[in-house]
Order: C-alpha cells, then sequence, then structure tokens
C-alpha cells in the first residue's frame, strides 16, 4: 500500500512539474504576442534593439541597445525609456568618439537619431513604421513638403545643381525643418526639404548649421554660407551645408 502511494505521490510531483514548466514557456512567449510591432520585420534603413542602459542628458536620451550582433550607444530627443525596452530607429550619424560634458562622460561611438521610438511603450506615435506602410508614410511626407521658395526658381534642387559656383556665398532657401538634432559641436542641426530634388541622389534634402533653434515641422527661411564637402571628422561629411545660418520661422 505504502508502495503504491508513493508511486502516485511522485507521479503527481511530475505532472506538477511538467505544468509549471509549460506555463513558463508560455509566459516566456507573451510579449512578443502582445505587442506584433516586435514580430514585423525591420523597415530597411533601421535599426531594432533591447535597451541595456539609459539616461537623460539635457534634451537628449541616451540608450545602449543590444542589437544582437553588436552593441550601439544612440542618442535621440528626449524620451521615456527603461531598461529592457525594444527601441526602434534610424541607423543615425556616427560621431565616432563623443564626450558629453553635461554628463562628464565619453563615448567611444556614439550614433545621433532623429527620434527614438520606443516599441516596448503602450501606444505608438502616428505614423510610426510599424503603424502605417513606408509607402504611406513616404507619399504623405511629399505631399507635405511643398514650399514656395524664398526667391522664384531658387530651391534646394538649384542649390545643388549650380553648387560650385555658389561655393563660399551667401544664399537665401526656405524649408520644411524634417529632422533637428540640437547641440552637435556647438551647432543646432537642421534638415530641411521644400519637395524638390530626388532622394536618391540627395538633392532633395540640405542640411544647415545654426545657433537659432527650430523644430520638426517648422517651416523656416535661413540665411547662410554654402560650403563644399564639410568634414566634421568620424565620417561627419557633407557634400553640401549652409554654415552659421540665420533662421526664421514662419
Amino acid at each position: 500500500m505504502q508502495s503504491t502511494l508513493w508511486k502516485y505521490t511522485v507521479a503527481s510531483l511530475a505532472a506538477a512539474l511538467l505544468l509549471i514548466h509549460a506555463a513558463c514557456t508560455d509566459n516566456q512567449g507573451e510579449p512578443a504576442a502582445e505587442n506584433p510591432a516586435l514580430a514585423e520585420p525591420v523597415p530597411a534603413g533601421m535599426v531594432r534593439g533591447e535597451v541595456l542602459e539609459t539616461m537623460d542628458a539635457g534634451t537628449y536620451t541616451y540608450v545602449l541597445l543590444d542589437l544582437g550582433d553588436e552593441q550601439r550607444w544612440m542618442a535621440g530627443p528626449k524620451t521615456g525609456v527603461s531598461v529592457g525596452d525594444i527601441i526602434q530607429t534610424e541607423e543615425g550619424t556616427s560621431m565616432g568618439e563623443f564626450t558629453s560634458s553635461s554628463m562628464g562622460r565619453t563615448f567611444d561611438n556614439l550614433y545621433f537619431v532623429g527620434v527614438l521610438g520606443n516599441l516596448s511603450a503602450p501606444t505608438l506615435p502616428p505614423g510610426h513604421p510599424t503603424t502605417s506602410t513606408k509607402a504611406e508614410a513616404d507619399a504623405a511626407a511629399i505631399a507635405d513638403l511643398a514650399v514656395e521658395p524664398a526667391e522664384a526658381g531658387k530651391n534646394i534642387a538649384w542649390l545643388y545643381a549650380n553648387r560650385d559656383s555658389l561655393a563660399n556665398q551667401q544664399v537665401t532657401l526656405r524649408g520644411r525643418v524634417v529632422k533637428y538634432n540640437p547641440g552637435i559641436l556647438g551647432w543646432n542641426f537642421l534638415h530641411l526639404q521644400d519637395g524638390s530634388g530626388v532622394a536618391i541622389d540627395g538633392s532633395n534634402d540640405v542640411t544647415v548649421t545654426s545657433r537659432a533653434e527650430a523644430a520638426v515641422g517648422d517651416t523656416v527661411v535661413v540665411t547662410g554660407k554654402v560650403t563644399l564637402d564639410k568634414d566634421f571628422g568620424a565620417g561627419y561629411t557633407f557634400p553640401v551645408i549652409i554654415e552659421d545660418a540665420s533662421v526664421t520661422i514662419e
């Protein structure tokens, strides 16, 4: 009788352990099921990874992302992020070795990005690559970028087409801010587009450095000096850039 009872107890314990193991396995799969964005492929030109470290400094959030094949420090506009969150963002611009004076810390390699998309957040912002198709986002962006030039015929495509003759000269352009990175190397970096030019050769977008502030979505008139093949070091180069510009927000 005792032998039969012992066998029954062992069998019951084994069954309970199997149930616990199965429950643990099921729970491990739940986060991905609860967040369908994680099941989608990473869009071209973007990266996705888990936050290993994060900190805020001024208007920036710094995150160390585990991208699977590498770990990468990235910085973007201040964002609510926690360790363990999944971030999806653009490849970013490598600054090489970068020292943050506000934190008193030097990063071996830091990438600046325009936005840190937190896929672990309860809801994603409209227009995020995981909530709308890239084609829809591109179409909306093109429709929203038609900007009248400050002077007839003088738009961003014109700047690229005439860059050799415009080198070291002052130009005035009107465009919409599509990307804004403040406080890099002592300057605010604005990326302007006006609906002219083509993305395939980069003639649709011009970078402007200024002490003035702006925000993504602003329509601005900028006046500054045209510089060709500007090299800030660490691979941070621009074939055409407008430097030390005044910025008027309309």
